[in-house]
C-alpha cells in the first residue's frame, strides 16, 4: 500500500460517501454510497466497508473498489 493510499483510508469515516469503480452483477452499480460500517481488515491490510446507496441496499466492499483518485473522490454528507 502507498502512503497516498494508506492517507486515504485513514480520511474515509462513517457517513462519507463514496464512488465505486465498478458495478455490482445486479447492475447497480452506479452512483454514490455512503459508509455505514467500517470493517475489519482483511489477512492482505486491505480495509473492508459496509456501504448503502441509494437503492437502500447495503453492499460489503472492499478499499479497492472505491474510488481513490485523490481525497476529492471521498465527501462527507454535509460538503
Amino acid at each position: 500500500m502507498t502512503q497516498h493510499e494508506s492517507a486515504i483510508q485513514r480520511s474515509i469515516k462513517l457517513g462519507d460517501v463514496v464512488r465505486l469503480s465498478f458495478g455490482f452483477a445486479d447492475q447497480s452499480g452506479s452512483g454514490e454510497y455512503e459508509i455505514v460500517r467500517i470493517m475489519p481488515t482483511r489477512a492482505s491490510g486491505e480495509r473492508e466497508y459496509r456501504v448503502r446507496g441509494a437503492d437502500g441496499h447495503e453492499r460489503a466492499i472492499g478499499h479497492d473498489q472505491i474510488v481513490s483518485d485523490g481525497l476529492e473522490s471521498v465527501r462527507s454528507p454535509a460538503g
